[in-house]
């Protein structure tokens, strides 16, 4: 069981109506999409040509905060508001949608961005599962 798990299967008081399993896919995703995302903006930001990738700086760096927000909004059970989990969810696969867009257009020369861009990928995907399960 990863820390993720552990610490929502300890809280007092679960999300109604939630698929937990899809719940921790999704945190950890999130995380993993942060992480990624900050890394390769920095990646990017040091490289010789960075002006031509500042959209996908741009674009990686509102991914993360996106994600690192929606961690903090599911990692709350005390004050699980549906609405307000829907809707961070909806800015979560948009972010990762845009980030994936633009960073991808440098996978092949930028290995951080191939990273990344796997990650946004993989980050809205699960954003997209937990919302389906909400409805």
């Amino acid at each position: 069981m990863t820390d993720v798990a552990a610490i929502l299967n300890a809280h007092h008081r679960p999300m109604p109506g939630i698929d937990e399993d899809a719940l921790v896919i999704a945190v950890q995703e999130c995380l993993n999409c942060a992480q990624s995302c900050t890394s390769c903006a920095d990646a990017c930001i040091v490289d010789p040509s960075a002006a031509h990738l500042s959209r996908s700086i741009g674009a990686a760096l509102n991914c993360a905060d996106v994600a690192t927000a929606v961690v903090r909004v599911l990692s709350r059970p005390s004050a699980y508001d549906r609405a307000v989990s829907e809707a961070a969810l909806r800015s979560l696969i948009e972010a990762c949608r845009v980030g994936y867009e633009e960073v991808r257009k440098h996978a092949a020369e930028n290995e951080a961005c191939a990273i990344c861009a796997d990650a946004c990928r993989k980050c809205g995907q699960a954003g997209r599962h937990l919302l389906s399960s909400l409805r």
